[in-house]
């Protein structure tokens, strides 16, 4: 083994994994021509591989351990050294010395190699000494500004691609905002502008049948009503896409007593609540902020719905109740009536949808789309639950705030 000569240093920069990434100090050139990155067990000494074992658990256990012998070794030399090592952050800083030094001594050498470990190490400092240093070497603080500047470019980078994004989104709201106020218009002109041609046509219609009725035969006398009914169909559909269009626009944050919302929607469905001898039960319902015509629509459909949507011969049984919590009021409307496969559960609050011939069940398909729409603006969710003949439960929440 070669002669060790008085006060050699070295100090290698390593991750958690034991590989030497760096080479900071190496006084006499031991590692002069080594290829980086490399393990630890490459160039200690095999009789100090133990030793380099039990000082790396230490060190990953303890932040920091010293005092540890090691030799290495590369292309043929070897040198002693008493190590310390440190542990900061993801990586492990060993500084050896030839001589057992004090740890403040390696801390002032190890604090000219790179400002940004020097502020890592100072940390560590406090720690084990309380030492407090400044680091005026201008090489270092070129490696901090240089730093502290590309970080500083990644910041303004960021910024900007986040601003550009932001501008992204907010051509897109207006593009969505556009695309909704000509729907709106759109649908208003369908349901609105439409219906004087719509009674024309009917009206038209029914004077034919009744003047030239007699006169057709059997096909033909099929083919006028079968024109009437498409005719009063369309009528309705335009009537309820009219409905919808205009609940886009109620307030959202009247005061509502529920109680008169119901009494009120009895009144409206009084003749098809006697005709079928339909039950209604609810229990006393609270004052809620919300719309006063979107809760009537809503009730107004699901009751309707309940009484229409009935096997043959069956009473109808609605019943009407709440849950509450802390932030929202959960109501359910649960009817005995044929019930929803499973697989249309979500496609009956779409527009327009239906799950029954128009001459098993009357309607247009729109009163569900127009629940689901209320309870949205009103900023709650609305979903069913039902078994195929015996019966739906409906659900839907309003918040107990509603802000417009």
């Amino acid at each position: 083994m070669e002669n060790q000569i008085n006060d050699n240093k070295i100090i290698l920069s390593c991750n958690k994994h034991g590989i030497v990434e760096q080479v900071f100090l190496d006084t006499v050139s031991l590692l002069e021509n080594i290829k980086l990155p490399v393990g630890l067990h490459g160039i200690v000494s095999p009789m100090s591989i133990k030793d380099l074992g039990r000082f790396w658990l230490a060190i990953h256990e303890k932040s920091m351990e010293e005092n540890t012998v090691l030799t290495l070794h590369y292309n043929d030399k070897h040198h002693n050294y008493t190590f310390s090592g440190y542990l900061l952050k993801e990586t492990v800083l060993l500084c050896g010395n030839s001589e057992l030094t004090s740890t403040e001594k390696v801390l002032e050498e190890i604090m000219l190699i790179n400002n940004e470990q020097a502020n890592q190490i100072r940390l560590t400092e406090k720690k084990v000494s309380n030492l407090k240093n400044e680091v005026d070497d201008k090489e270092m603080n070129e490696a901090f500004l240089n730093d502290f500047t590309s970080l500083n470019n990644e910041l303004v980078n960021n910024k900007r691609e986040l601003m550009r994004k932001n501008q992204k989104i907010e051509l897109l709201n207006k593009e969505l905002n556009a695309v909704n106020e000509n729907m709106k218009t759109f649908t208003y002109s369908v349901s609105h502008d439409l219906k004087q041609p719509v009674r024309m046509v009917k009206s038209f219609l029914t004077l034919f049948h009744k003047k030239y009725g007699e006169n057709l035969d059997q096909d033909g006398q099929k083919y006028i009503n079968m024109a009437l009914d498409g005719a009063d169909r369309l009528s309705k559909m335009m009537a309820d896409l009219l409905k919808y269009h205009q609940s886009s626009n109620v307030r959202t944050t009247e005061l509502v007593d529920l109680n008169e919302v119901l009494l009120e929607v009895e009144k409206i469905l009084q003749n098809e609540i006697e005709v079928k001898n339909a039950k209604i039960s609810r229990e006393n319902l609270p004052t809620i902020k919300g719309s006063s015509t979107g809760l009537i629509q809503v009730f107004q459909n699901l009751i309707s719905n309940a009484i229409k949507f009935i096997p043959e011969g069956r009473t109808p049984v609605i019943s009407i109740n709440l849950v509450e919590d802390e932030a929202n009021y959960t109501f359910t409307v649960k009817d005995n009536g044929i019930g929803i496969a499973e697989n249309h559960r979500k496609e009956v609050f779409n527009l327009f949808k239906r799950l029954n011939a128009p001459q098993q069940y009357e309607g247009t398909g729109m009163g569900l789309a127009m629940v689901r729409k209320s309870i949205e603006r009103m900023g709650g969710e609305v979903w069913l639950e039902s078994e195929v003949g015996n019966g739906s439960t409906f659900y839907f929440t309003i918040k107990k705030s509603v802000e417009s």
